[in-house]
């Protein structure tokens, strides 16, 4: 007896995620080991749950995304993990900016804030 195997359906937000992250290609598709998606510090998995989660709450759209990531990548370049998701956060920022949702000269203040430890973290 054969057993049918139980399909994903396809108008899920999963199956959604899994066609914008399986449809990039060349120099913005994701890092990836044996198939598996890569992260190699859990600030890059939440920037790409962020970006996901924002596309599905329509902040923007995913072509738009991934248009930016190609740029971020075109104009800073990236070698290895790290710097994909550098990029990653680019694309995001220009996503939202472009949107108005994001106050660009703010999260960069914000951003120097963290970075000279004036700032503590909050999770």
């Amino acid at each position: 007896m054969t057993e049918n195997p139980t399909l994903c359906a396809t108008d899920t937000p999963g199956a959604e995620v899994d066609r914008n992250v399986s449809s990039m290609r060349g120099a913005v598709a994701m890092p990836r080991s044996n198939g598996e998606l890569v992260f190699d510090e859990p600030w890059q998995s939440r920037a790409f749950g962020m970006a996901v989660s924002l596309s599905q709450a329509g902040f923007f759209d995913w072509d738009t995304f991934r248009g930016h990531l190609a740029a971020a990548i075109a104009e800073k370049g990236q070698n290895g993990v790290d710097e994909y998701y550098e990029r990653w956060l680019d694309a995001l920022e220009r996503s939202l900016a472009g949107n108005e949702f994001l106050d660009g000269p703010l999260l960069h203040e914000r951003e120097a804030e963290f970075r000279a430890h004036a700032r503590d973290e909050v999770f």
